[in-house]
């Protein structure tokens, strides 16, 4: 019993010796061996697998059976991926070669762009949008924290325009917000306002800017509770008609201003502020002419509507 399993040992040795021959390695042990022992010990071995196949099993056991045939499968998987690897080879020189050879000709296909065969999906209409915005406003939850967009990242910006200021005098204005990655609870804002206003022996022409710093006290990224200081600067030309004589003016007040802005899903944006300043310097004339904050001294209300992203 001893000796059939060495035979088949000497058979699994003989199997790693060809497949190091094989691929050109020195076998283990064996480095002193004759080219002529390792052909037969290969011939051996090939012949021993072949009866294998046949049905012809060495004599040794269930285990000399097992270590033959996984010898065999070893020797075989090597010689296979072998077989693969050339063929694949071959087949990609063969295609360079192609390439080359229609290059030269001037025949070399041209590489067409790739075409999207998904349907895309339809947008949300404006209508819908502001369905939308004003169901979450009303009370419908919106699934997404303060201040946090549908894609997971938070909002950076927030422009606005104040719709009571188009019709009490400050004239066309944009509001920005921006916040402050750093301190999510902060955010800057700057505002540009222009008017032109008949007046009944001429009329005004007025241009400002405000700017202010918020401190959010409930909800961060340009959306919830706010507060926090405006400086805002005017400047506008009076022409009257009946002298043909114009005069300028300029000036500087400051306030303090209390808001809430609201952030829709979608993206579209609401706010609501009241605030309190007034003239702080410059021409004491045109008390009532508009801007973000008005006259020498009084309250003031926003009411605005924009988009946040």
């Amino acid at each position: 019993m001893r000796a059939r399993v060495v035979v088949v040992v000497g058979l699994a040795l003989a199997a790693a010796t060809a497949r190091a021959q094989d691929q050109g390695q020195s076998p283990p042990g064996q480095k002193g061996a004759q080219a002529g022992s390792r052909s037969s010990q290969s011939a051996a071995f090939d012949q021993a697998c072949i009866d294998l196949v046949n049905g012809k099993m060495p004599a040794g056991g269930e285990k000399a059976i097992r270590t033959l045939r996984d010898a065999c499968a070893s020797l075989m998987a090597g010689k296979a991926d072998e077989k693969i690897e050339a063929d694949r080879r071959k087949q990609q020189q063969a295609a360079a070669q192609e390439q080359l050879k229609l290059q030269a000709q001037g025949k070399a296909p041209r590489v067409q762009p790739g075409t999207a065969t998904a349907q895309p999906q339809a947008g949300q209409d404006i209508p819908a949008a502001f369905g939308t915005a004003g169901a979450e406003l009303a009370g419908g939850k919106k699934g997404l924290p303060l201040g946090m967009r549908s894609t997971g990242r938070p909002v950076g910006y927030t422009l606005v325009t104040d719709i009571v200021g188009w019709f009490t005098g400050v004239g066309i204005n944009a509001i920005l917000f921006g916040s402050i990655a750093d301190s999510p609870k902060f955010s800057w804002m700057g505002g540009v306002r222009y008017s032109q206003t008949d007046t009944t022996d001429g009329n005004t022409i007025g241009f400002g800017a405000v700017g202010g710093l918020d401190y959010f006290v409930y909800g961060q990224h340009n959306e919830g509770l706010r507060v926090g200081p405006r400086l805002d600067v005017t400047a506008g030309r009076q022409k009257f008609t009946t002298t043909s004589s114009s005069s300028t003016f300029a000036q500087l007040r400051l306030g303090g201003e209390v808001g809430y802005n609201f952030i829709s899903s979608n993206g579209i944006s609401a706010l609501a502020a009241v605030g309190v300043g007034g003239r702080v310097s410059g021409d004491s004339k045109n008390n009532n002419f508009s801007s973000f904050i008005p006259g020498d001294f009084g309250p003031y209300a926003q009411l605005g509507v924009g988009f946040s992203w």
